[in-house]
């Protein structure tokens, strides 16, 4: 377990630098193309198309870690009225259910990425942010399923 609770802490940092990462490029990015469309009046189309792109890693990856950091949304309302038992079988079922779906779309998103590297060409290797949010995610799920099941794993 302590294995698995360094890879999850190693997995946040480098989520922590990607993201500082992608939000400061796409800051440089939308500027660049601010001062070039308005006072140069040339449009910079190629820099503009990776806003988007960007925009997606930086949602996917915050979304990843805001799992980590148990900030994501909760729907808890009929558990609070339950019994500790009942409520951590339910977390347990909870996050393998979510761990089930994120490895179908793992698998699925493999075969995404290949179809966007075929069309766009070097491009299309931007669509590798799929696979990896299905893949952390799904490490998250299990993890947060031993730990349901093992509340004296000292993890958190």
């Amino acid at each position: 377990m302590k294995i698995l609770s360094a890879i999850d802490t190693a997995l946040a940092r480098v989520e922590k630098i990607a993201i500082v990462f992608c939000f400061s490029m796409l800051l440089i990015a939308v500027i660049f193309t601010i001062f070039t469309r308005n006072i140069l009046h040339v449009p910079s189309y190629k820099i503009l198309e990776t806003a988007p792109a960007l925009l997606l890693w930086l949602c996917l990856l915050g979304a990843s870690h805001a799992l980590k950091e148990k900030r994501h949304i909760r729907l808890e309302l009929v558990l609070r009225y339950c019994s500790e038992n009942v409520r951590r079988w339910a977390a347990v079922l909870s996050n393998l259910f979510g761990a089930v779906v994120m490895a179908l779309l793992f698998y699925t998103s493999l075969e995404f990425v290949s179809n966007e590297i075929d069309m766009f060409g070097r491009w299309g290797i931007t669509a590798i942010i799929f696979p990896l949010f299905f893949l952390f995610t799904c490490f998250r799920f299990c993890l947060e399923s031993l730990v349901c099941l093992y509340p004296f794993t000292g993890l958190k």
